[in-house]
């Protein structure tokens, strides 16, 4: 049997996952982002597959983490990476190590996700110019990202053709090229159709992307950061794209919604990573708890208040 070189190995993983299992482009070149450290690790060594080992895997971790600009959990992403591609290559006999027995899964703590106040987000919202050049295509950027709860890829990424207006529904594309129903309400539906009608035809022929820059292409990343960081700098926190869909969980949850509606607006494969959002509302649920309770709502029956 012929044990691929290292980058070989790594071009034959990377179409496992895109055939076999499905993943979208964006994941895929993550995964190559992470493991083409390591391959060229392993390269510089002369290390084939076949003669890794755990003193290997402590050397490129220990690189890894000497180098200040990554955080812990970029280091476990990493980590969760390799330990992918190793058991790819233990199935194909490539390797004898088996990272099921040296290496553990990461273990990071979780951080409660910032998030805006019903009223800032109102506020912003309110303090868009309708009438300057491309408003309302930042406004629609903003109804997709709050409104609908999409992640920052998925309304960029939004086609168009993926748009059910006269019914009321979007269909994205999430996680693992899984495509979802999340319903949109009719006044993003009406700010979305200002933009269609007014901004976007002035870009020329287009993709069918239904964000688009000036100059007609798909905006970018760094477009939708400088438009969300300009429009709320009247805000005073740190707000980001993702604060957007981190606040429409959390409001939603506030309303009542039943959390297993909740992950499935939010394309949440497993609910724990919904239930995240149930720690947000502390103070809420306190309110909630005083003004319905029975020895709440009567001071001085159980005890002086």
């Amino acid at each position: 049997m012929t044990i691929p070189a290292p980058a070989e190995a790594l071009e034959l993983f990377l179409s496992h996952l895109g055939l076999e299992r499905n993943l979208s482009p964006k994941t895929l070149q993550a995964y190559q982002e992470d493991l083409r450290h390591f391959i060229a690790w392993l390269e510089d060594r002369n290390i084939p597959l076949s003669e890794i080992g755990v003193e290997h895997l402590d050397g490129h971790l220990a690189a890894i983490a000497q180098r200040t600009e990554y955080e812990p959990t970029t280091i476990a992403r990493h980590l969760s990476s390799l330990r992918g591609f190793l058991r790819f290559a233990l199935q194909n006999h490539w390797t004898r190590f088996d990272p099921a027995h040296h290496l553990e899964a990461p273990r990071i703590g979780r951080y409660l996700p910032e998030y805006l106040t019903v009223a800032e987000v109102q506020s912003v919202f309110d303090g868009i110019d309708r009438t300057r050049k491309w408003a309302w295509r930042d406004l629609t950027l903003l109804e997709l990202l709050y409104g609908t709860g999409l992640r920052i890829s998925e309304a960029l990424d939004l086609r168009i053709s993926q748009l059910r207006i006269e019914d009321g529904w979007i269909l994205p594309i999430g996680k693992g090229n899984k495509q979802r129903l999340v319903p949109i309400g009719p006044q993003s539906l009406a700010t979305i159709q200002q933009y269609l009608d007014q901004e976007r035809p002035l870009c020329g022929p287009t993709a069918d992307n239904l964000v688009l820059n000036p100059r007609g292409r798909p905006l970018s990343r760094m477009g939708a950061w400088k438009i969300i960081h300009k429009l709320t700098l009247e805000i005073g926190k740190p707000v980001h794209p993702h604060t957007f869909r981190h606040s429409f969980a959390t409001h939603l949850l506030e309303g009542g919604m039943d959390l297993r509606v909740l992950q499935e607006l939010l394309g949440h494969a497993d609910i724990s990573t919904t239930q995240i959002y149930t720690h947000l509302d502390r103070e809420f649920l306190k309110q909630e708890h005083r003004q319905y309770h029975p020895r709440e709502t009567k001071p001085g029956l159980f005890f002086d208040k």
